[in-house]
């Protein structure tokens, strides 16, 4: 009796549902003129996936300007009035990734939901407030085998204006949905050839960044991108005054502002680089050591040194390409310990 369970058991066919992975993360966020930045999100993923959450913030920190104190460094001055305009849709992933898929022929393809119609037969979106924001939880229902959700919304007024610069200091939270690759784009009303016009990014020291030009050089915008992001990406400018002709309902510092902008970032920056020459140089020292103890298992035959010693190389070599170092004997320095462990055996 238990052979003849056995066999229906092994006749009777396993699956096991893959996890739906989410494989790219675009957003695109352009500065308006009324001082408002227009975000649309495309969330890929690998399979379809009925229900998910996205948590949007148009502050940063949940605190209300007095219109009195001034904090360059960050503070709720920084905070947009609110999120508007939230459009939801869902369609079938694209085969081709990238940022033309924000055209704005996008309503002939992509039908937007109701966030009224909550039917389970449909899709349909809902629209939670918190104090930073909103959180918007989807649900579809939809028979393409793998599907993108998108997003689009407006943080009204989040530019800042002082008396010789317009700025923006926004960040991008909960950025940590799991998507493999996250792409970030910020594009300016009009293209500029102003010294007044800079730009910082603030995020994971593994991301890569690119600056947009025309193809007369005038600067536009920055493209930002990160490998499994798991933290915020603050995004900081400068631009013309010109570039948001709209400002009657913007945040006002009545103060010149560039120099001590600059100033603060400049700090920001030397202080990173003399933590990435710390860790450089002590990324260094560590392998040197790495090198020479490697010899130690010469004498101790242990399979569990070995595996430590493999695993240890393992962590130096990755700490030497995320942090984009490429000392070039960093990546040959597992040959020591593995090396080591095939003349033993030999020996043996």
């Amino acid at each position: 009796m238990k052979r003849i369970l056995l066999l229906l058991i092994l006749l009777i066919p396993l699956s096991a549902k893959a996890e739906v992975k989410i494989t790219n993360h675009l957003i695109d966020a352009e500065i308006e003129i009324a001082g408002g930045l227009r975000v649309k999100e495309l969330i890929v993923f690998d399979g379809n996936i009925q229900d998910f959450s996205r948590t949007l913030n148009y502050k940063m920190i949940d605190d209300v300007w007095d219109q009195k104190t001034i904090n360059f460094s960050d503070g709720s001055m920084y905070n947009g009035y609110s999120l508007e305009n939230v459009k939801v849709a869902v369609t079938a992933a694209p085969n081709d990734i990238n940022f033309d898929i924000f055209k704005e022929d996008r309503d002939n393809y992509l039908p937007i939901l109701d966030p009224k119609n909550k039917n389970k037969t449909n899709s349909f979106y809902t629209n939670i407030k918190n104090s930073l924001g909103s959180t918007i939880n989807i649900h579809s229902v939809s028979k393409e085998e793998a599907i993108a959700y998108y997003i689009e919304y407006v943080i009204s007024n989040v530019i800042l204006v002082h008396n010789d610069v317009g700025e923006l200091n926004y960040t991008f939270k909960n950025l940590d949905i799991g998507a493999s690759n996250t792409i970030i784009r910020l594009i300016i009303p009009y293209s500029t050839d102003s010294d007044v016009y800079n730009f910082w990014v603030h995020g994971p020291a593994s991301g890569a960044l690119q600056e947009v030009v025309t193809s007369s050089g005038d600067k536009i915008g920055v493209i930002t991108e990160f490998a499994n992001l798991k933290n915020d990406v603050n995004f900081r400018m400068t631009l013309p005054k010109e570039q948001v002709g709209i400002d009657i309902y913007l945040n006002k510092t009545n103060t010149d502002a560039l120099d001590k902008i600059l100033e603060i970032e400049n700090a920001k920056l030397k202080n990173n680089d003399k933590v990435l020459e710390i860790i450089k140089y002590s990324l260094i020292v560590v392998s040197i050591i790495y090198v020479i103890g490697s010899f130690i298992l010469i004498k101790y035959h242990d399979k569990s040194i070995f595996k430590l010693y493999i695993l240890l190389g393992s962590i130096l070599t990755l700490f030497n390409f995320i942090f984009k170092y490429h000392i070039i004997y960093l990546y040959f320095i597992l040959l020591f310990p593995v090396t080591i462990n095939f003349i033993n055996k030999k020996h043996l």
